[in-house]
């Protein structure tokens, strides 16, 4: 993901490592300067200054040498190279330095620690510095992955897989902090679900196979995942949606005028294509469906008839006698072949095996 940065504020940043840099080598100079001013023998006649000119460059080298050694080393690793040698002789220069400012004011602690510390505080600086350009040198170039989004840790917490693999997309496709959380669920949901279906896919190939050696072969030979997911792709959801909504649908409230004493009892008028609760009432045995129709034609016969005294001469419910009267009004009790065997023969010529409800006694 490549985010923009605000130029004024890059070069502002340079100025100040720059500046944070000059400042602290030049004390770790003057640190040095005064070491060799003062404890090496000189000749008395020899004036300060004379001496602090003669070691000034020397201390120069000893404290820029670092610098200029690990710029070389910085230069080579720009090009995948690793520069241990640059490496460890900036490094050596750099510890001269610092041991001599800390050594030469070893009688005095204050002295050793400041000029000690702005050596070493120079070099971290510089070292710091170069990494950083060093980094978007690289990534300019095209050899350095992008930085991913940062995820908060409520996020890390909560979802650490998602978070791992959200990172990872937005550093090969340059997604956004959210767009990279919503399509690293997306894919771990898919997988999860095609791992499940492998597995039942692989089960039942195996299960086509009496020999576990000709079972084993044919598990190992076939892509399973690639049969996975082209079943995920042939999959009919649409219509799954709708058989499991058939079956959720609640029943149809009664008619306006009905003479139905239970509030809860479905209507008796017709309707031309039965719901679900009316077809999953119809009995699929021959006797119990014979049974309805006799009842429906003593029904039908005297559209008047009082229920109650009807459900009690026939050792019924109410709730039952009902249902055989909008069950009848629709005209499935017609036939003298329950509905039931009449859809089984029409699902069997397509190739698909009815649903097999448990009918209503």
């Amino acid at each position: 993901m490549n985010l923009s940065t605000d130029p004024e504020r890059s070069r502002a940043a340079e100025r100040t490592a720059w500046a944070f840099y000059i400042i602290a080598a030049l004390g770790s100079i003057i640190g040095q300067i005064w070491v060799g001013v003062t404890v090496p023998p000189w000749p008395a006649a020899l004036d300060w200054w004379w001496r602090a000119l003669l070691v000034a460059p020397f201390a120069g080298v000893i404290d820029l040498g670092g610098v200029v050694t690990s710029a070389f080393a910085d230069t080579r690793r720009r090009q995948g190279e690793t520069a241990y040698g640059w490496r460890i002789l900036s490094i050596g220069s750099v510890t001269t330095g610092v041991c001599i400012n800390i050594i030469g004011h070893g009688d005095v602690p204050y002295l050793a620690a400041v000029f000690g510390g702005l050596g070493v505080f120079a070099y971290t600086v510089w070292l710091l510095h170069a990494s950083d350009r060093r980094r978007d040198a690289l990534r300019a170039a095209g050899k350095l992955a992008d930085t991913a989004p940062s995820y908060s840790r409520t996020q890390r917490r909560r979802e650490p897989e998602v978070t791992r693999r959200a990172e990872l997309l937005a550093v090969e496709h340059g997604y956004s902090l959210h767009e990279s959380l919503v399509v690293a669920r997306h894919q771990l949901r898919d997988e999860r679900r095609r791992v499940a279906l492998a597995t039942h896919v692989e089960a039942l190939i195996r299960a086509r196979h009496q020999d576990p050696v000709r079972a084993a072969i044919a598990a190992t030979t076939l892509d399973i995942d690639a049969i996975a997911a082209e079943l995920t792709a042939q999959s009919d959801v649409t219509g799954w949606a709708n058989a499991i909504g058939a079956d959720l649908r609640p029943p149809q409230p009664p008619a306006a005028g009905t003479d139905d004493t239970d509030g809860d009892a479905p209507d008796t008028g017709g309707v031309p294509m039965p719901p679900t609760d009316v077809l999953r009432r119809v009995p699929a045995s021959q006797d119990a469906y014979d049974r309805w129709r006799d009842l429906w034609a003593e029904l039908s016969a005297d559209p008047d008839i009082d229920l109650s005294e009807f459900a009690t001469r026939h050792g019924i419910s109410v709730r039952q006698t009902q249902w055989i009267r909008r069950v009848g009004a629709t005209g499935l009790l017609n036939s003298p072949i329950p509905p039931a065997v009449r859809l089984a023969h029409l699902a069997n010529t397509n190739g698909h095996r009815p649903h097999d409800d448990s009918p209503a006694s």
